[in-house]
């Protein structure tokens, strides 16, 4: 069968996951962006400044020039059938050196374009010229954690809606995305049990958190501002969020995946002296090394924290060795004894 690049990952995305779930977002995204030119700003004509692109500002401002990404749009137009080694390579420098990717970043192109075309030969019966073998690139091991006394002083720093998601990603160790969009019907009515459907986990399966004590009075605060919020503005503001925002902007709608760890989160950091290059995600780090060094075993933290495999855990094994010296010298001198 013969199918353009872009034919091909239309068919690919249309099909379900094993679970039963639809591809998720980055799937589409990475693959939608090799297939066509993405759009990525506005350019004012008569000032000559240039926003981030996004749908609402473009319907706004329809004077305004569309500026694309040119590092997209790498296969638009190309035959599936045509895609080679070589191409797979060009565009894992464009990432890394034009994009400025981390390696981490790259493999999650290469692992839906793989996916694609491993689809197109098996399902759509394509025939490739020269199936291009794909590689992922060995990433850094994120270890940034924090210590308690870190956490505390930059939860000192951030907005109270940023501090209470902090706090609660810590005492959950959930990503950003079951964080910033958790909704009050995934939690029962003792805000005990947070139960976050198949459709929202980075596994495609249900996970069932625990909330401890200070978790709970996490909740307890959002539900109270929550209340509040909807009292003062009923017509306007829906109890679906726990985490929403209080702007009139943004009333009742959660916080943006891009806004999360700019502004207000660097000015944080910055004061609390913490390096850079914390994000949320190094949260569900500090969840896992906290557990892990009180003696947490390694099957544990998975159920609890949703990981779905032990290579998964490769970023957190060295704490699991010093704890097994640990155990291993209880027993040093006893024949001599």
């Amino acid at each position: 069968m013969i199918m353009t690049f872009e034919e091909a990952v239309k068919e690919y995305l249309s099909e379900p996951c094993k679970s039963g779930n639809p591809k998720n977002e980055v799937a589409v995204g990475c693959l939608r962006w090799m297939a066509r030119k993405v759009p990525s700003g506005l350019r004012n004509p008569e000032t000559g400044k240039v926003q981030r692109y996004t749908k609402k500002s473009a319907l706004k401002h329809p004077e305004f020039k569309v500026l694309f990404d040119s590092t997209s749009g790498r296969f638009a137009g190309r035959q599936m059938a045509s895609i080679r080694k070589i191409d797979v390579t060009n565009m894992r420098k464009s990432l890394l050196n034009d994009k400025g990717l981390s390696a981490d970043g790259v493999n999650n192109y290469l692992k839906y374009l793989r996916a694609a075309i491993h689809y197109a030969e098996e399902e759509l019966e394509i025939e490739f010229d020269l199936k291009p073998k794909i590689k992922a690139l060995k990433g850094k091991i994120r270890q940034r954690y924090f210590s308690p006394a870190e956490a505390r002083a930059f939860m000192k720093y951030l907005d109270p809606l940023r501090a209470d998601m902090v706090e609660i990603a810590l005492h959950i160790g959930q990503r950003n995305a079951n964080i910033r969009l958790m909704r009050w019907d995934w939690l029962d009515k003792r805000h005990e049990v947070l139960s976050i459907p198949a459709s929202e986990t980075k596994t495609g399966e249900p996970l069932e958190c625990y909330l401890n004590a200070d978790a709970r009075k996490v909740i307890s605060r959002r539900w109270e501002l929550c209340c509040e919020m909807a009292a003062k503005h009923p017509l306007q503001c829906k109890l679906d969020y726990v985490f929403t925002q209080s702007t009139p902007q943004h009333l009742g709608k959660p916080m943006a995946k891009g806004s999360m760890c700019r502004g207000r989160w660097k000015t944080a950091l910055a004061k609390a002296g913490l390096p850079s290059d914390v994000v949320f995600h190094s949260c569900r780090h500090t969840f896992a090394s906290w557990l892990l060094s009180e003696g947490t075993l390694p099957k544990e933290l998975m159920d609890v924290g949703g990981w779905k495999s032990v290579a998964s855990m490769d970023g957190y094994m060295h704490l699991v060795r010093g704890r097994k010296q640990e155990v291993s010298a209880r027993i040093e001198g006893r024949l001599l004894r």
